[in-house]
C-alpha cells in the first residue's frame, strides 16, 4: 500500500498534459477534458472525505452520548477548558508550513525534516505552558483540583507532532481515500478505550485517555501508509521557502480561532466549567453536519482551486456548488432542531443537558454561516491569496470581541451562540467582496 502512495495519479496527470498541450494549439477539447478530469477528482476526493468525515462524525456522536450518560456536565466543562487553552496555544504558534507544501509545484522530500522539527519543538513548547500554567488557568476556569487535567493533556500536542511528515502528500495528490482509514481507526480507538477509561476513572480523566490513545493509533497509521523517518534538522532556506506562504494563512487561522474560542472562553470564565459543558455541547451538536461537510469539501477545494487558478468559470461553479449543498444540509438541520430539538436532548443525553437547548437552536443558524465562510477561505487560500482572508478572520474577531461579554452576561451560552452568529453576518459579506475581486 505505501508503494501505491507515491506513484501519480494517471487521469489527472495526463489530462494536465493534455491541458498543456491546449495552451500551445488552442484545441478546446483538451482543455474541455481537462476540466472533466479535474471535476472526477473533485467529486472523487469528495466522497471520500464525505466518507471519512461523515463516519468519523458518527463515531463521535455515539462516543459523545454514551459519555454523557456516564459522566457530568462538569466533567466535559473540564477537558473542554483544557483542549480550550491547548488549542489556543496551539493556533497561536502554527506557522502552518503544511498548507505551504500542498500549493507549491516543488517536490517535498527536502522539506520534510525542517517540517518535521519545527512542530516537534513547539510541541514541547506547548507542553511546558501547559505544565508552567497549570494553577492560574485552574483558577481562571474555576475548576478547583481538576486544573491537574493541563498536566494531564501534555502528551497530547506532542503525539500530535510525531504522525509522519509525509502525509502531506495525501494532499497535494489528492489520495483522501486515506482520510477515512486514519480518521476512522483514530475515532474507534478512542471510544472502544475511552469507554474503558470512563468506566474506571468515572471523570474527566476517561476523557483525556480517549484522546491520547486516538492520537497514538493515527501516528501509527501515518508512518504505515506514509513512510518516512524524519530527522531532527533545520534548514532555514527551507524554513523561509514554507513560511513565506503560511504564515499568512497562520494568521488568517489564528484569527479564526480567536472568533471561535472566544465565546468558550467568556462562557467559561463568567459561568463555570458546567455552564461550559452545556455550552460545548450545544456547540458540537449545533455546527456538526455542517462542519461535516464543509471540513470535507475544503480538504478538497484548497489543492483544487489551486489548479483552477487561471479558469474562473469553473471556480465559480465550484463555490455556488458547494456553497449550495451547504446552504441545503443546514437548513434541514435547522429545522429538524428547532422542532425537535428539547426532545433530542432530553432523550439522548438526559435532564442535566436541558440548558443546551436554546443555545443548539442559535447554533444551528452560527453552523450555516460559518460553512459559507469555511468554503470561501478554501477558495481565497487556494487562490494563494491567505492574506485576504486574514481580513475577514479578523474583522470577525473583532466583531465578537466587542459582543461577547455582555451578550453573555446578559443571556448566559445563548448571548453567547448569539455574539457568533452576528460577528459571521458582518465577515460574510467582506468575504463575498475579496472573492469578487480575485482574478
Amino acid at each position: 500500500m505505501p508503494e501505491a502512495i507515491n506513484k501519480p495519479a494517471p487521469p489527472l496527470e495526463e489530462a494536465r498534459e493534455s491541458h498543456a498541450t491546449d495552451a500551445n494549439d488552442g484545441q478546446s477539447e483538451a482543455s474541455h477534458k481537462f476540466r472533466a478530469a479535474l471535476l472526477k477528482t473533485f467529486f472523487t476526493g469528495l466522497s471520500w472525505t464525505a466518507a471519512a468525515r461523515g463516519l468519523t462524525a458518527v463515531g463521535t456522536a455515539a462516543r459523545y452520548v454514551v459519555f454523557v450518560r456516564l459522566l457530568k456536565p462538569f466533567d466535559f466543562g473540564v477537558i473542554a477548558s483544557a483542549m480550550l487553552i491547548c488549542t489556543a496555544v496551539s493556533a497561536a504558534t502554527d506557522p502552518r508550513m503544511g498548507q505551504a507544501l500542498i500549493q507549491q509545484e516543488d517536490k517535498i522530500d527536502p522539506y520534510l525534516d525542517t517540517l518535521f522539527t519545527t512542530y516537534f519543538l513547539r510541541s514541547l513548547i506547548i507542553g511546558l505552558i501547559l505544565i508552567v500554567f497549570a494553577r492560574p488557568l485552574g483558577n481562571f476556569f474555576h475548576l478547583g483540583d481538576a486544573y491537574t487535567v493541563f498536566w494531564a493533556i501534555v502528551p497530547l500536542p506532542i503525539l500530535q507532532s510525531l504522525q509522519s511528515p509525509r502525509l502531506i502528500s495525501l494532499y497535494r495528490r489528492l489520495d483522501f481515500h486515506f482520510v477515512t482509514v486514519l480518521n476512522v481507526s483514530e475515532v474507534a480507538a478512542s471510544f472502544v478505550f475511552g469507554l474503558l477509561a470512563v468506566l474506571y476513572w468515572r471523570d474527566w480523566r476517561g476523557l483525556v485517555f480517549s484522546l491520547l490513545v486516538g492520537a497514538v493509533v493515527r501516528d501509527i497509521l501515518t508512518y504505515w501508509l506514509f513512510p518516512h523517518w524524519p530527522r531532527i534538522g533545520f534548514s532555514k532556506a527551507h524554513a523561509k521557502t514554507m513560511l513565506s506562504f503560511g504564515l499568512w494563512f497562520s494568521f488568517g487561522v489564528l484569527f479564526e480561532f480567536i472568533a471561535k474560542q472566544l465565546d468558550n472562553l467568556t462562557v467559561g470564565h463568567l459561568l463555570g466549567p458546567g455552564a461550559l459543558g452545556n455550552y460545548q455541547m450545544a456547540f458540537r451538536a449545533g455546527e456538526m453536519p455542517v462542519a461535516e461537510f464543509t471540513t470535507s469539501a475544503s480538504v478538497v477545494t484548497f489543492p483544487m482551486v489551486a489548479r483552477l487558478r487561471n479558469d474562473r468559470p469553473a471556480r465559480v461553479r465550484l463555490y455556488w456548488s458547494v456553497v449550495g449543498v451547504v446552504a441545503a444540509v443546514g437548513v434541514a438541520y435547522a429545522a429538524f432542531i428547532f422542532v425537535f430539538g428539547d426532545r433530542v436532548v432530553m432523550r439522548l443525553f438526559g435532564p442535566a443537558w436541558v440548558h443546551a437547548v436554546n443555545p443548539l437552536k442559535v447554533l444551528c443558524i452560527y453552523g450555516i454561516l460559518q460553512g459559507v465562510l469555511v468554503v470561501g477561505r478554501s477558495f481565497l487560500t487556494g487562490l494563494g491569496k491567505p492574506e485576504r482572508y486574514l481580513i475577514v478572520a479578523a474583522t470577525r474577531a473583532v466583531v465578537l470581541a466587542i459582543a461577547i461579554y455582555p451578550l453573555t452576561a446578559l443571556h448566559g451560552p445563548t448571548g453567547a451562540a448569539t455574539a457568533g452568529v452576528i460577528s459571521i453576518l458582518i465577515a460574510l459579506p467582506i468575504m463575498a467582496y475579496l472573492l469578487q475581486q480575485t482574478d
